[in-house]
């Protein structure tokens, strides 16, 4: 479980950042919208430009990372050091399944080695329709 701590890099916390924090234990990819619709049904008063602000201060302080899995409406998850996963995004339903695969990170090494190129980071997000999706 991953949480704002006082005093943490000199982060200042506020009940704004612990509610929306608690939620990234709960829930492994939100949006601005799903974290408002949440916290309205827990009774908390916040308003949803709160939200981007704190989401913006989280994700500037490397807690939790902005994905663009569509041009409509970043998604955000929690970071954990020295762990990488990439995504299944389905366009139907706007799912996301996190994956590893240890035979693409080894391609993607070989890749880079060949064009000498180090690899800061990468993202791999793979677009198509999930099971459920694909039986309707």
């Amino acid at each position: 479980m991953r949480t704002v701590k006082p005093k943490d890099g000199g982060i200042k916390i506020t009940k704004n950042k612990t509610d929306i924090m608690a939620l990234f234990n709960f829930y492994k990819h939100l949006n601005a919208n799903q974290i408002y619709k949440l916290l309205i049904e827990q009774e908390k008063n916040i308003s949803l430009s709160t939200i981007y602000r704190v989401l913006a201060f989280l994700e500037k302080n490397k807690l939790i990372i902005k994905h663009n899995f569509s041009e409509e409406i970043a998604t955000y998850e929690l970071i954990y050091p020295n762990e990488h996963h990439d995504h299944l995004k389905c366009i139907k339903c706007n799912k996301v399944i996190d994956f590893v695969n240890e035979q693409i990170e080894e391609i993607q090494l070989k890749v880079a080695r060949k064009y000498n190129f180090v690899i800061l980071h990468h993202a791999l997000v793979l677009f198509g329709n999930c099971e459920s999706c694909q039986k309707e």
